[in-house]
């Protein structure tokens, strides 16, 4: 019986070692799964911002522990974050509050506003995905995204990133069912139920597909804000070397959000263009028009007002941006990502770049500011935002 728990100890060992070391994995074919695996990120960044009538200071950092296990044939996702935020002048704390997710039912979050500083915490992602023959189910808060645009997303209703997001590692989770069936090798369907903030079902369907040298998917949406159409392409531009896209959404809106937005419809259309620079460079141009937007200055604070009382995602409150970004490495260790949007309805530009050097396979090194030049009238929709410079680190574990 000795022998027989020694056995065991040796293979129970033996098992820990090989899953620490990824070639032998590789090459030992047999060698048992991982059934749970734990990994995160660390980022702290020092912070200078300059206002319309003073400059502030500060830091930003956030830990986000993330765990992947084996469950029940599939596999159970749960990222957990803290953020932590310091300024010494209150009025630019406003500035870090985390937007609320409109497609999220129970509260799994905790948050805590002072003068000077703010803590948020919250369970981001917590879903079980299984993978079958022709199909995949995602069940639980989950990131889902739709849509072909790369600045700007018209038709994603499901926590879109802020187009004025210098940070995007994560996208965050939203309370889900999804279910993704392939009717062919080219055609894929994808079903989606949420539950929003206000206990109402919504759902989503959308049908997608594959060209000789594109993509293209349709969308029908039952929201509470809205019922919506859109229609997305992407097609390869033999004679330009480019990938041009365009994406156009027409909404009718709910009563609530017609009493909202004086509107009883909207409708949000994008053209854009990408192409590759060099061995790793990547150019994307886009223009967006929206209806349900401001078309003068002087109704931007009443276009403010009535998003914050709409779960309609907002994309800006002008009528007509157009937006510039380019990435790039200046070599194996160093990637830049510039960014420029124009307002189309006042012409101010805002101007953001982020730039990461690897310092070691776990360190990156990161500097990031955002900058609106000072031309014209003071009350561009930019201009709200202060100048913003960060200096930091972010550490994978």
């Amino acid at each position: 019986m000795i022998k027989n728990v020694l056995i065991s100890a040796c293979i129970v060992i033996q098992a820990s070692c090989l899953a620490f070391e990824d070639d032998l994995d590789m090459l030992l074919g047999e060698a048992p799964a991982k059934q749970q695996t734990w990994s995160g990120v660390f980022e702290a960044n020092l912070l200078v911002l300059d206002g319309q009538t003073q400059s502030a200071i500060g830091t930003n950092q956030f830990a986000r522990l993330e765990s992947y296990t084996q469950l029940w044939q599939g596999q159970w996702v749960n990222h957990a974050q803290i953020d932590f935020d310091y300024i010494n002048h209150g009025w630019a704390l406003p500035m870090f509050v985390r937007p609320d997710v409109a497609d999220r039912a129970v509260d799994l979050e905790w948050q805590d506003i002072q003068s000077h500083h703010q803590w948020h915490t919250q369970l981001d992602w917590s879903y079980w995905q299984r993978s079958f023959a022709n199909s995949s189910l995602t069940v639980g808060r989950q990131p889902v995204t739709l849509g072909l645009g790369r600045v700007f997303s018209p038709t994603d209703p499901l926590g879109a990133f802020n187009v004025f997001d210098l940070d995007r590692l994560y996208k965050s989770g939203v309370d889900a069912i999804k279910y993704d069936y392939f009717l062919t090798g080219s055609v894929q369907t994808q079903s989606i139920a949420t539950v929003n903030n206000h206990d109402h079902l919504q759902l989503l369907q959308t049908i997608k597909g594959s060209l000789a040298q594109g993509v293209w998917l349709v969308t029908l949406a039952h929201r509470e804000e809205q019922n919506y159409i859109s229609v997305s392409a992407q097609h390869y531009i033999a004679g330009l070397d480019v990938d041009g896209y365009t994406e156009y959404l027409y909404g009718s809106l709910s009563n609530t959000s017609e009493t909202v937005f004086k509107q009883d419809s909207h409708q949000r259309m994008l053209l854009g263009i990408s192409t590759k620079m060099g061995a790793n460079g990547t150019l994307a141009i886009e223009w967006l028009q929206q209806t349900l937007a401001a078309n003068t200055q002087s109704d931007y604070t009443l276009w403010q007002q009535r998003y914050k009382r709409s779960n309609i995602t907002n994309l800006g409150i002008a009528k007509r941006y157009l937006a510039v970004s380019y990435a790039d490495e200046w070599n194996d260790l160093t990637r830049y990502e510039l960014l420029a949007m124009q307002n189309l309805v006042d012409d101010h530009i805002n101007v953001s770049a982020v730039i990461t050097h690897s310092a070691s396979d776990n360190l990156q090194l990161r500097f990031a500011l955002a900058y609106t030049p000072s031309s014209g009238p003071i009350n561009s929709e930019f201009e709200q935002f202060s100048d913003l410079v960060q200096l930091g680190i972010r550490y994978y574990f």
